[in-house]
Parts: structure tokens; sequence; C-alpha cells
């Protein structure tokens, strides 16, 4: 038997998680006539849910403001690659999040992005040790279809552990794909369910 084999059967240190959400496409359809800013308020508050990948990696909104969030998470060995640091794509994700909806927060009801490129750049090892880290997402510019955030990785001290950025595509027909979405769930826009 083959040592990969023989862990795989192994019972010892093994770990469980239960992760909860709401349905994403009722919190869209709740939420289809707020501004980018106000939807993230109302995650803030707990009035509308947060995404499922938030809750998957423990992800917190702690700021938001015009142009500007802040989300933080505990480095945790959920988190972990085999070196015990934290997984570059979690990090990555952390960022993504924190510039998306820092440009969100801009956003008119009716519109959306998606995300053109990620650039990040690793300059220390984030592991349990480090506790709670925070990226904050700053928009650089915003134009009629291309906008430009910048985010940084940092500890409760401050110290730097990432740096990133990025280009997204705006677009204006996120109003309609929610509608479609809440419709497909049974999400009556009264706020009852068909």
């Amino acid at each position: 038997m083959s040592a990969v084999a023989h862990l795989s059967q192994s019972t010892e240190g093994v770990r469980s998680r239960t992760i909860t959400w709401t349905d994403p496409a009722r919190s869209r359809f709740r939420g289809r006539a707020l501004t980018g800013y106000e939807r993230l308020v109302a995650i803030q508050r707990g009035e509308l849910a947060p995404p499922p990948a938030a809750a998957l990696l423990g992800m917190q909104l702690d700021e938001v403001d015009a142009g500007r969030t802040v989300f933080s998470m505990l480095a945790d060995e959920v988190h972990e690659n085999p070196m015990g640091t934290m997984h570059g794509g979690i990090v990555a994700t952390l960022v993504d999040t924190a510039m998306g909806c820092a440009l969100s927060s801009l956003l008119p009801v009716d519109a959306g992005f998606t995300t053109l490129e990620l650039k990040i750049n690793f300059v220390r090892a984030i592991t349990q040790a480090t506790g709670r880290v925070h990226a904050e997402g700053s928009v650089v510019h915003s134009g009629g279809r291309v906008a430009t955030i910048e985010a940084r990785v940092h500890d409760d001290s401050g110290a730097l552990y990432a740096h990133a950025t990025s280009t997204c595509l705006i677009s204006r027909e996120r109003r309609q794909r929610s509608d479609r979405m809440g419709a497909e769930r049974g999400v009556d826009p009264s706020g009852g369910t068909r």
C-alpha cells in the first residue's frame, strides 16, 4: 500500500466544517433596486445575505465607502497549502473581493462588472500565527466601460503581505440578469415566493 493510499484511509486528525448560505439568486433579486454601495451596506448590516464564497472562506466586510472597501479573514488551517502557509488562491480571492466590491460601491442600480485581469504580488507568507488579515481595495480609475482598482493585504500591525491590481469591464445588464435568475428560483418581486 502506498503512503498516499494509507493516509487517505486514516481518520486521525480529521476535521469537518459545515457551511450554511442563503440562495445567492434570492439575495441578488432582493437587492436589485439598490446601487452597488447600498447593496454592500445592506450586506454589512445583515439586511442582505453575503455571497456564498464569503461564508465558505470566512471573509467579512469590515468597511465600505464610495470607491473603497476593506474585507478581512482570520488565517486558518483550512486555508493552508502543503507548506503550512495560506494558499495563494485564497489571498487572490480576498483581494479580488476587496477590489471588486470597491468598484461595485461606485456603480448605479443597473450596472455590474467582470474582472478582466488580476495581478497579485505576494511579499510575505501568511500563516495561522499571522491572525486576521485585511484587504483594502480602492478604485484608481472608473470610466464608462473600464475600471482599474488596487488592493493591499496587511495584518493588524500594518505589516504588508500582498498587493494587487485589477482591471474590470463595467456592464449595464446586471438588473435584467438578476430579475431573470430570481424568477427562475421562484422569487416574487413583491418579496414572497411563487
